[in-house]
């Protein structure tokens, strides 16, 4: 399984549920390179806040009552209610599957994402929501892409 996160030098990940920093474009550019195509976990609440995502499908872990089907030919979202489930899915999907936030995911999902990719903002925000410490479970570090004073790193195990 595969992570994609953006924070901030402070671990500022979201204020109010979008990002504490100012939009950065090659970072978008980034994310929806690397996304497409591939399913995406995602919390509830992160999941309310994203706007539509195209060529990409969307697996939503959530305690609401929804009906747990997957479906990879239609693109759009479905629900899980066990992670357990979806990491079940991701030994049939590898490289598939990236999660995608919020904190409480990543959190979630951390002993199964192999490969982990961090956009490092540069500077400190004002969030709401800050990522947790999860660089020691890994034991390669390599920057695969810098842009305005920020960097990409690969966070593997």
């Amino acid at each position: 399984m595969k992570a994609i996160l953006a924070m901030s030098e402070n671990r500022a990940i979201g204020k109010n549920g979008a990002l504490p920093w100012p939009s950065i474009k090659e970072d978008f550019k980034w994310f929806k390179e690397f996304t497409m195509g591939k399913i995406l976990i995602v919390g509830h609440t992160t999941f309310t806040t994203l706007p539509t995502l195209k060529n990409r499908n969307l697996i939503v872990l959530t305690r609401m009552v929804y009906p747990d089907t997957y479906d990879p030919i239609n693109n759009m979202a479905f629900c899980y209610r066990d992670k357990d489930n979806i990491v079940n899915l991701d030994s049939s999907h590898k490289g598939e599957l990236i999660v995608i936030g919020g904190a409480k995911t990543y959190e979630l999902f951390l002993p199964y994402i192999t490969e982990f990719y961090v956009t490092h903002i540069k500077g400190t925000y004002d969030a709401d929501t800050y990522m947790i410490p999860f660089e020691h479970l890994y034991n390669k570090q390599e920057v695969i892409k810098e842009f305005d004073g920020h960097r990409v790193v690969k966070y593997t195990k």
